[in-house]
């Protein structure tokens, strides 16, 4: 007998439930408004005026249980500097947007910006000052391979300079440019093999001769040349 007037009870109360979320859903008046909007992390190079204008004209009317989240992210996620978004409600009454923004390492044909993960995203205007990488439209993938294995190696072998800029020009003959003037010629083939030997050659180069190359030249099948200034 009490088992039965405990099921009873539990089908009462999840039909009340029902109604409920039928009710809120289907009426004009918003019931469980929300009233937080918060960010889950701070903004580096978003708008937050932007996205909380885009936030609160979704939200508009909306209650805590009855905004569709995947439509807001797909609202946000247009935004500029925005590589992904994460909603989550928060009991009872705050909703928090989790902005992944876009971490630019990279300017490619200076069009658009290359984040950390090699995709490629556009912003209005070019701000940043950044890293060059100069090729076809199609190519990106490839000299953003190297220009991170080429970054990897010179935090590895703890080289204090930094790439200016990486050009493939139309026979895919890939130069890379450091900030001290000093560049790498490594043409077309064996690129990765050859970025390995420069990193050889380079640091077994003395500071004083290093001061008079102008560049080192890897197009070589069995070796390299020196160009002085």
């Amino acid at each position: 007998m009490i088992l039965k007037k405990k099921i009873l009870i539990f089908i009462i109360f999840v039909i009340s439930l029902a109604l409920m979320f039928i009710y809120v859903n289907s009426s004009k008046t918003s019931y469980f408004p929300i009233k937080k909007i918060s960010y889950g992390k701070k903004l580096e190079n978003s708008n937050e005026e932007d996205l909380t204008k885009i936030i609160k004209n979704y939200l508009d009317d909306k209650s805590f249980f009855n905004f569709k989240i995947s439509y807001l992210i797909l609202e946000l996620e247009k935004s500029e500097w925005v590589r992904n978004v994460n909603i989550r409600r928060v009991y009872p009454n705050e909703v928090r947007i989790i902005v992944e923004e876009h971490e630019p390492v990279a300017i490619w044909n200076r069009k658009k910006y290359v984040n950390s993960f090699g995709e490629l995203f556009y912003i209005e205007k070019i701000t940043k000052n950044l890293p060059l990488l100069l090729s076809e439209e199609e190519r990106i993938d490839i000299v953003f391979n190297y220009f991170s294995q080429f970054n990897k190696n010179l935090k590895e072998n703890g080289i204090d300079q930094t790439i200016s800029k990486i050009e493939e020009n139309e026979i895919r003959s890939l130069t890379i440019f450091l900030n001290s003037g000093f560049y790498i010629k490594l043409g077309s083939k064996d690129l990765e093999s050859k970025i390995n030997l420069f990193f050889k050659v380079y640091k077994s180069l003395k500071t004083r001769d290093l001061k008079k190359i102008r560049y080192i030249d890897m197009r070589y099948s069995n070796g390299f040349s020196l160009g002085f200034e």
